[in-house]
């Protein structure tokens, strides 16, 4: 179940249909449209909203033998709760709620004049929801707290949003041309579709600061008030739509040197910051929220200050992007240079902790359990006959066995691992140590080299200072001992 809008809940949830074990089917639910899809069958099927009222019990049929054996709502809008709670009481299925954004909290929660915190009213719309249901999921710490807040006693669990790893053979892309006649020395990207909420106000407010600093800003994306590529202010071009896969090429074709996250409103993952970090590129993220939270754990980018304005944001970068900080930047750099899936999580991973709680909260569609069927029969023959039971518990006894000499066997493995390490560590530091002695040898003659340099120059320039007579005198003396 998801709403009509795109952005990367749509993303999220074509990953899963994609990669997840089982089959799905994806409601997207609106206050005037509604749309079933098929995944993986590339078949849509609108809904009439009207007609639904009267003829549901056919639609409930429908995804009865669909086999559905569970709800995944990925929207707390009042169109995908009303549907959600009627597929989930009609299938006699559970529902699993993941919580992508803030909005639970407040409907308008997005609006750049947005009260700051909960709306009640909202929320006692949205909690019981998420209390009806078996399993609450949040993508971050920061997401999940929040709803461990404002919805006492609710249990939520954390499964980061995945990303696929970067392509191998990374494609080369070229910037606009339009960009390449005012290529300025620095480069600071803005990435994704860029509204209110991600901070469009901001850069508009930066451009005129940018003056005199050779940084443009580069939007690889869009902005809300400008789609098409092009110039949007002296200082800020915006690239135009772009395809995921593209976004590490793209930030390399523009000489991208750090990428900025001016939102004004709490994110709750950030594909983007996700994307930034597997081309290598360090982040200035704000100081709230999973961006935050992100770059505090991982590194790989710095936080700008509360309350931060375009000023403050101007001041920041100009600070990251000086000569005399070339050194930090490098340092933050080296730190995404080795993958870390803690730092960038991967959409198996996500696909595999979603699967897992469909396995263990998702009911089973099939038919009842035929007790006459062979299967049927020779489990309850196991259970009672005593002599068919013992053989049972034998036949799992070698299995456990088995499974108890694997660690032992890992345990071995992993201490001659840890003694080849150690052996090789004092290789290391042995060969350092011979290193460290041969320098300061090194060091040693020419400090004595220095010295007899020095007191070489003391006499030649005393020399300079005999008369010329004498110098020869004294030089032909020198020649002829040295014959």
């Amino acid at each position: 179940m998801t709403s009509l809008l795109g952005g990367g809940v749509d993303r999220h949830v074509r990953d899963i249909a994609r990669d997840a074990r089982r089959s799905h089917l994806v409601w997207h639910a609106g206050d005037r449209a509604e749309v079933m899809e098929v995944s993986g069958e590339e078949r849509y099927f609108p809904l009439d909203g009207e007609a639904f009222e009267h003829r549901s019990a056919a639609l409930g049929e429908w995804l009865r033998r669909r086999r559905v054996s569970i709800v995944h709502a990925h929207s707390v809008s009042r169109a995908v709760r009303a549907r959600a709670t009627w597929a989930a009481e009609t299938l006699g299925a559970p529902t699993i709620v993941t919580l992508h954004d803030i909005l639970f909290l407040r409907r308008e929660g997005f609006e750049p004049d947005a009260a700051v915190g909960p709306d009640p009213a909202w929320l006692a719309e949205t909690a019981p929801f998420l209390e009806r249901a078996v399993a609450v999921v949040a993508p971050s710490h920061y997401v999940a707290d929040l709803a461990r807040k404002h919805v006492p006693g609710l249990q939520v669990t954390i499964v980061p949003n995945g990303t696929p790893p970067p392509t191998k053979i990374a494609p080369h892309l070229e910037p606009r041309a339009d960009f390449v006649a005012r290529r300025p020395r620095h480069v600071v990207a803005v990435l994704g579709a860029i509204g209110p909420h991600k901070g469009s106000e901001l850069l508009s407010e930066i451009s005129p600061l940018l003056e005199g600093t050779d940084i443009a800003i580069v939007v690889i994306g869009y902005l809300d008030r400008q789609v098409v590529h092009g110039w949007h202010a002296p200082h800020v071009f915006v690239h135009g739509a772009y395809a995921a896969e593209d976004v590490g090429a793209l930030l390399r074709a523009y000489g991208a040197d750090l990428v900025l996250f001016p939102n004004p409103i709490p994110e709750s993952f950030s594909y983007s910051l996700s994307e930034a970090w597997d081309a290598g590129i360090a982040a200035v993220v704000p100081p709230e929220g999973a961006l935050a939270e992100r770059v505090s754990r991982h590194g790989g980018g710095w936080l700008l200050p509360t309350g931060f304005v375009g000023r403050t944001v101007v001041t920041v970068l100009r600070r990251l992007l000086a000569p005399e900080n070339s050194a930090e930047l490098a340092r933050v750099k080296s730190q995404l240079a080795a993958p870390d899936p803690e730092r960038v999580p991967r959409v198996d991973s996500m696909t595999q902790s979603l699967t897992a709680l469909y396995a263990r909260f998702g009911i089973d569609p099939s038919e009842p359990l035929d007790a006459a069927s062979p299967p049927a029969q020779e489990l309850i023959a196991k259970n009672l006959d005593s002599t068919l039971f013992r053989q049972e518990l034998v036949r799992l006894a070698a299995e456990l066995e088995k499974l108890r000499v694997v660690p032992e066997e890992e345990r071995q493995r992993s201490a001659k691992a840890a003694e080849e390490a150690r052996r090789w560590m004092a290789k290391l530091e042995a060969d350092i140590a011979a290193l460290q002695a041969q320098l300061a040898a090194e060091v040693e003659t020419r400090r004595e080299l220095g010295q007899e340099n020095v007191q070489l120059r003391i006499h030649k320039d005393a020399f300079d200072l005999l008369p010329m007579v004498l110098r020869k005198v004294l030089l032909k003396k020198i020649l002829n001992a040295r014959s």
